[in-house]
């Protein structure tokens, strides 16, 4: 009985250092810098969008958001969060080459951005919700 009690440990350390290592062999260099891109039309950012989204100050964990614009700036986002959705709609119109939408909930400012070098779009939107909130996403295009 302690011939497999021995190899179970043994399997069980051997598949932890396996694990371990190959973390270690993860790329973490850092991503490269993000650059501006001017929007001009809003078809140029229509699609599905999602990512990441922080509240400040943190009440709790951050939220998946998914958020839609469609060709005529009209958009709507859901947010899933612990404690229920949240979502809403609106219509962006473009501003100094962002999207912007106001209403009396708040305000959303989005920039198209890209990574230096690459063809990666990110959209990065900052939000005042009508309570002081402030939010900020980081959103990339939605895979297929």
């Amino acid at each position: 009985m302690w011939r497999p009690t021995r190899a179970i440990f043994l399997l069980i350390v051997s598949v932890f250092f396996c694990g371990a290592s190959a973390c270690s062999s993860v790329d973490r260099s850092p991503a490269p810098p993000l650059e501006p891109i001017s929007v001009t039309d809003i078809k140029a950012v229509a699609g599905t969008w999602e990512g990441i989204m922080v509240r400040s100050p943190a009440i709790r964990s951050n939220d998946w958001v998914t958020l839609t614009i469609e060709e005529d700036g009209m958009f709507q986002f859901t947010s899933l969060r612990t404690i229920g959705i949240f979502s809403g709609d609106g219509q962006f119109t473009v501003e100094e080459g962002k999207l912007i939408a106001r209403s009396e909930r708040g305000q959303i400012a989005a920039q198209l951005h890209r990574y230096v070098g690459q063809d990666n779009r990110v959209l990065i939107a900052e939000g005042t919700a009508g309570d002081g909130l402030r939010y900020r996403a980081q959103l990339r295009p939605k895979r297929p």
